[in-house]
């Protein structure tokens, strides 16, 4: 195989760590919606053989192998740089260093795929294009790394979610000072809704996470972001415990108290198992702790 040129699928591959930067063997036959696993491996170790990956695999004796994770390797990055027109030079500069990136860093990004995983089931059917949401999302992906810019911010399409990451953001300018994980939009008769993905990491100090939401909100003080079409400004923190939860729960009003600005914002806090569960049980949902600048 390794005499082959890359596949179709292998170059799906590369999108889409080049998307989530990190992404483990399993999250990527999800989205790939494979059902033999070790064909899967055979595309992964014939990319990492042939350096378009980089594997991340350190077996523990005696406990359950976790599966390798994946990131882009230097002719990866090359590779994206000439398939798409509409790349981030700066994005792809940043994840040259990917390679001595943290544990944690690894982990936050798996978990951005997994919500995207949460939000779009690849199982799912789309009636219209008959064929999985999971290919779609593929297909989406493609679309943002080969579509101007300035036409991606005049089509938001109607009662569609939309979900971005750093790779692929799209023109708006909260996002330049909020710098979220990841960003969700969605377009309905009453505006835009946008809503702001956090991963915190496991062990944040208290003085980060104040930080954090003062960041925020230093930059919802800022005049030049208001716009017409905003219906709301959600932002969602995925937390590693419940603890990050209820400081966060007593340190968010005191910021409320001074917010003055005429679009309603919402702070949802859930965890992480929460997620994991989402994803093993759909109808298990996240159930979201919710506290609103009305309720101030």
């Amino acid at each position: 195989m390794s005499k082959k040129i890359i596949t179709n699928k292998q170059k799906i591959i590369q999108t889409l760590l080049y998307t989530f930067r990190f992404l483990n063997s399993k999250q990527i036959q999800k989205f790939l919606q494979h059902k033999d696993h070790r064909r899967i491996n055979k595309w992964l170790k014939d990319l990492s053989d042939k350096q378009y990956i980089e594997r991340d695999f350190k077996p523990i004796f005696g406990t359950l192998t976790k599966p390798a994770v994946y990131n882009l390797a230097a002719k990866g990055r090359g590779y994206i740089r000439n398939a798409y027109t509409y790349h981030f030079p700066r994005y792809l500069k940043r994840i040259a260093r990917d390679n001595k990136a943290s544990k944690s860093f690894r982990i936050r990004c798996q978990i951005i795929a997994d919500y995207y995983l949460l939000l779009f089931p690849p199982e799912q059917r789309n009636n219209q294009a008959k064929t999985t949401i999971g290919i779609d999302i593929i297909d989406h992906l493609v679309i943002q790394l080969t579509t101007d810019m300035d036409e991606k911010k005049e089509k938001i399409p109607m009662n569609t979610l939309q979900f971005f990451t750093p790779a692929y953001f799209p023109p708006f300018v909260l996002l330049e000072g909020i710098k979220p994980d990841a960003y969700i939009r969605k377009r309905t008769t009453r505006g835009i809704r946008h809503a702001f993905l956090f991963v915190i990491d496991a062990y944040i100090p208290r003085f980060l996470l104040r930080y954090s939401l003062k960041h925020i909100f230093d930059t919802l003080d800022e005049e030049y972001w208001e716009d017409e079409s905003i219906h709301s400004l959600q932002f969602y923190f995925l937390c590693p415990n419940h603890k990050i939860i209820i400081y966060l729960r007593r340190t968010l009003p005191s910021f409320l108290e001074n917010y003055y600005g005429s679009h309603e914002i919402i702070f949802y806090f859930g965890t992480r198992n929460q997620l994991y569960e989402g994803l093993k049980n759909p109808e298990k949902e996240i159930k979201w702790i919710t506290i609103s600048s009305k309720e101030k």
